[in-house]
């Protein structure tokens, strides 16, 4: 994200907020939006919680994957931009957790978990006998809200590991192309950084890891790269050529991918001509749906204070 922020500041960029359709007022810095207590955490064998090691090996994973990001920006006016095959695979596997690490997948598996406790909670309850009062509180407001089914957001930490390895060697068939903005223009970035879509018309819904599958991913403000399939994938990255459709075209599959925030580094009216909705956005969408269910995100605070609402 701070390849993004706004001329002459290290930190700081401007937020559109789909929900309202607007930019916020103030400008916001990258520590604010990207730093969440806890979001790695696990519960040891012995019901103890590790928010530390998994914390530390994805920022490890993050330091390759910017490192060799910053050596591919700095070759983007050559011919083409050649990374050794132990960096493309790094590289690959770094996109990848960037696809499945957010809000956008992690929620939705989780939810999907406690969609599982809640009928497995129903089941229980038809088959019981409980006391009169607490039959007639289920029968007012429902059993879930009697009931609280908090789930641990760490059910979802094996999924999102195993995608992104499964992921990253799909992306790795895939012909690289890098596409440079020129001086002036600018490409955009959301809480959604990676976007998938199928390559061609036609091929109905897909996922990331399938093998025509288009995952773009734009790097910084002035360049993105886009995988593509192809039979014959060149072993460097190809220098894509540029054009004012395409830059359009980008930042709007950003746009509509991301689930509520876009951030630039400039307050880009033309954003608002997009037409994006709010709710809209590229995620797992559980069956199960999120009423009744609380995900932990933060182990310190399981209370989710939500109002009762009808089954």
């Amino acid at each position: 994200m701070k390849r993004f922020t706004i001329g002459g500041e290290k930190s700081l960029l401007w937020t559109f907020d789909k929900d309202y359709g607007e930019f916020e007022k103030l400008t916001s810095s990258i520590k604010k939006i990207c730093a969440e207590d806890y979001y790695y955490y696990q519960v040891t064998p012995d019901k103890e919680i590790d928010h530390i090691a998994l914390e530390d090996s994805i920022s490890e994973v993050e330091t390759i994957g910017n490192n060799i990001i910053d050596k591919v920006l700095a070759s983007r006016f050559m011919p083409y931009v050649s990374i050794s095959g132990i960096e493309r695979g790094e590289l690959a596997f770094y996109i990848a957790l960037l696809l499945f690490r957010g809000p956008s997948f992690r929620d939705g598996v989780t939810e999907t978990y406690g969609g599982i406790v809640k009928n497995i909670l129903h089941q229980i309850w038809d088959k019981s006998n409980p006391p009169d009062a607490l039959q007639k509180l289920v029968k007012k407001n429902g059993l879930s809200n009697v009931i609280n089914v908090d789930i641990n957001s760490t059910v979802s930490l094996d999924h999102m590991l195993n995608l992104a390895n499964l992921s990253a060697q799909e992306f790795l068939k895939k012909e690289w192309v890098l596409v440079n903005a020129p001086d002036g223009v600018n490409f955009i970035t959301g809480d959604v950084p990676v976007v998938f879509y199928p390559y061609q018309s036609g091929v109905g819904n897909i996922g990331p890891a399938h093998k025509s599958a288009e995952i773009l991913y734009p790097i910084s403000k002035s360049t993105a790269l886009i995988l593509s399939p192809s039979a014959r994938p060149k072993e460097w990255i190809v220098i894509g050529q540029y054009s004012d459709s395409l830059l359009q075209e980008i930042n709007k599959k950003v746009s509509k991918a991301a689930l509520r925030y876009i951030y630039c580094s400039d307050r880009f009216e033309w954003l608002k001509g997009f037409n994006l909705n709010s709710g809209e956005g590229q995620r797992v969408v559980s069956s199960a749906g999120s009423k009744g269910i609380n995900i932990v995100k933060n182990p310190w605070k399981r209370k989710s204070n939500k109002p009762i609402k009808q089954d």
